[in-house]
């Protein structure tokens, strides 16, 4: 009788067993690691500046609007004061404008009240002369007299000098009402021009206030990437920023598992050190290509696996740390019949 081997019986239950893990294994890829990680921002200005003090050091904590460093533009220094020397000069300039008219009007006011105080001078003498006339020729009642004919020089001359009046005081008053009115309105063009180089001088102040880089958040500052005393160039980095809590997920989703994840899916994050730290998430942004997955995101590090990364967002009050590593699955997840699988071992899975 043939003797039948029993490794040959032990392979296919071998295989079948393999197969069984292998299957098991790659569903388990629902779920797949990601890393925590902040938002840096990096802290620059439009224009060349000189680094003037540094408030904050590297690594440490600060709140929002905190001073972080000071710069300096010599050039804003430099208009501000230029304008501010123009608006001085005009003031003056319109001061002395204004006395020089003032002195003007004076003098011309001065000058017709000396003229018609003559001229009512003379009229007083006149109407005192033609009073004692009527006296007199009252009083010599023998003497017959026409009162029409000893009043007709009396008049004449009291009309002769009312029109000297008219012709002494309406070259003054039309010179007086001339200059009041250029006082009235000289100031107006100097005020518009003054307003505008005021709104210029407030535009350089905001820009300057821009040269106190405050913290945009509660966070941590980054590299700080200048010293004081050196001179940056528009849109250099001078310091970087980061948030107090991660707000993004690095993941990796391994290329075996075709699953449909598009932009705006639900994930669970869930810390993988403590199973009580999690948070929900959303897909935020997916990778257009395969990429190597980082050995500490591998299920098994020690073999190189490829995916697609996957961006998530989680809310800003979470209690992850930065870099921490994390778990991510999906609320529902997939069918057994989404998934792909690879030759082994590289469908280990991410």
């Amino acid at each position: 009788m043939r003797r039948i081997n029993i490794l040959y019986l032990a392979i296919p239950l071998v295989l079948y067993g393999l197969l069984m893990i292998y299957r098991g294994v790659n569903r388990s890829t629902a779920s797949f690691f990601g890393v925590a990680e902040n938002q840096e921002t990096e802290i620059n200005l439009e224009h060349d500046a000189t680094v003037g003090h540094i408030y904050v050091t590297q690594g440490q904590f600060v709140t929002k609007g905190t001073l972080l460093l000071e710069v300096r533009r010599s050039m804003l220094d430099y208009k501000m004061s230029e304008l501010q020397h123009n608006i001085s000069s005009m003031l003056v300039q319109d001061q002395l404008n204004t006395i020089e008219i003032q002195g003007r009007l004076d003098r011309l006011k001065a000058e017709r009240a000396e003229k018609v105080g003559s001229i009512q001078a003379s009229i007083r003498v006149l109407e005192s002369e033609e009073a004692l006339n009527r006296e007199l020729f009252h009083n010599l009642k023998s003497i017959p007299s026409d009162s029409a004919a000893s009043s007709a020089p009396y008049n004449a001359k009291l009309a002769a000098l009312h029109e000297e009046m008219r012709l002494t005081v309406e070259p003054i008053d039309a010179e007086i009402h001339q200059l009041e009115t250029a006082l009235k309105i000289m100031a107006v063009p100097m005020q518009n021009e003054v307003s505008s180089l005021k709104e210029e001088i407030e535009q350089f102040q905001k820009e300057q206030d821009q040269l106190k880089i405050l913290a945009p958040a509660d966070g941590l500052v980054g590299s700080i990437h200048s010293q004081p005393g050196e001179n940056v160039k528009a849109f250099e980095a001078l310091i970087s920023f980061y948030e107090k809590n991660p707000n993004t997920v690095v993941a990796y989703l391994h290329e075996s598992l075709s699953m449909k994840i598009k932009v705006g899916d639900s994930l669970s994050v869930t810390s993988s050190l403590h199973s009580d730290e999690h948070c929900l998430g959303r897909v935020s942004g997916l990778g257009h290509r395969i990429v190597e997955i980082p050995e500490r995101l591998r299920k098994i590090p020690e073999v190189k696996t490829y995916g697609r990364e996957v961006l998530i967002e989680i809310p800003h009050d979470n209690s992850f740390l930065q870099k921490e590593k994390v778990v991510l699955q999906w609320l529902n997840p997939p069918s057994s019949s989404m998934l792909v699988f690879a030759p082994w071992p590289f469908s280990s899975g991410s």
